[in-house]
């Protein structure tokens, strides 16, 4: 029976070692080693945001954040700034498959550890924020252990684990690491904003530069997918928030009460032509818990949703609209 153990000990024992001394040695989501924006893989963004900010805040004094999933891409914090008062520090905290557990996390932690929240925008992806799975442990979708209050060995346990689900991806990671090359994040290394070119003419408002710099197969992929609709095809999403998401809502209500801030919850505009609109209930619900001058719902806006040629794919939109966003909210003048 001893032998029969060690046997299978030795079976899965030593494969496990040796795949975790490849894990160790190409570290592919760039969470074991010193953190360096410029060269991390764009897995799990989350983890870049908040070692970005730990990295960056006593330099910058980060006190105005944006906070959302990849769709909050096309906002600009640079033509942010423009709109605040004199001192502000702008961050994007960005995650990859967020939700609206993720936002509470980083809203109370920002705030225990002392940081100033002066100005904040939410950018709710809807539904997809209020989904029944919160706290997902795939690689894009887990918490950073200081925002999760997790053990950090139990965060790499999950990278680790997510390693051997990528059996197709373990020569790549030698390549890469062998080679020296890695994926890396064109994202600003100050704001943390996903356009290194943010920083470029962002007072002027910008060109439609989503599904015209595609490739063509996405174009033709997109324009058959879309070619008959009209405005019968606009549905609206089922509710989505129920009385179990109420506590993490008002838990940021209370940290933007306690600090004052000056903040606005965005509902973020996707092609209405292949996404649903947000159901009437739940905007009354974010209205109720953070009043209605604080809600912006851009999802039902025809004006905001019905250019292809302003969204990268139906979901994103691009820097045009984040612009036109901005104005509209900090001076009243809607879209043209």
């Amino acid at each position: 029976m001893k032998k029969f153990l060690l046997i299978i000990v030795a079976f899965f024992g030593i494969p496990l070692l040796l795949l975790l001394g490849l894990y160790l040695w190409t570290d592919p989501f760039r969470t074991l080693h010193a953190f360096d924006i410029k060269d991390v893989n764009e897995v799990n963004r989350e983890y870049v945001s908040t070692e970005l900010y730990l990295q960056n805040k006593d330099t910058y004094h980060y006190n105005s954040f944006v906070f959302g999933s990849s769709q909050a891409g096309g906002l600009n914090t640079y033509t942010w700034k423009m709109y605040l008062p004199e001192g502000a520090s702008t961050f994007m905290f960005q995650e990859f498959g967020g939700n609206i557990t993720g936002i509470r996390q980083k809203v109370e932690w920002l705030d225990k550890t002392g940081a100033e929240l002066q100005n904040v925008l939410i950018f709710l992806d809807m539904p997809a924020f209020f989904s029944t799975e919160q706290n997902g442990h795939d690689a894009i979708g887990l918490k950073h252990y200081a925002l999760s209050g997790e053990p950090e060995w139990l965060y790499h346990a999950y990278e680790y684990y997510n390693f051997l689900q990528r059996p197709s991806c373990w020569v790549d990671y030698s390549k890469q690491k062998l080679e020296g090359k890695q994926i890396t994040l064109a994202a600003d290394s100050v704001t943390n904003d996903f356009f290194l070119t943010n920083r470029v003419d962002y007072q002027a408002i910008p060109k439609q530069d989503s599904l015209k710099g595609c490739t063509e197969q996405t174009r033709l992929n997109f324009f058959l997918q879309n070619a008959n609709v009209s405005e019968d095809d606009v549905k609206m999403a089922p509710a989505v928030i129920d009385e179990s998401f109420m506590p993490t809502l008002k838990a940021i209500k209370t940290v933007f009460d306690k600090q004052q801030t000056r903040y606005y919850i965005i509902i973020t505009p996707t092609y209405r032509y292949t996404n649903p609109i947000v159901h009437t209930s739940d905007m009354e619900v974010l209205r109720n818990v953070f009043g209605t001058e604080h809600v912006y719902d851009f999802a039902s806006r025809k004006e905001y949703t019905s250019d292809y040629n302003d969204y990268w794919d139906p979901v994103h939109f691009g820097r045009r609209l984040g612009w036109y966003m901005l104005r509209e909210i900090y001076t009243g003048e809607p879209k043209d």
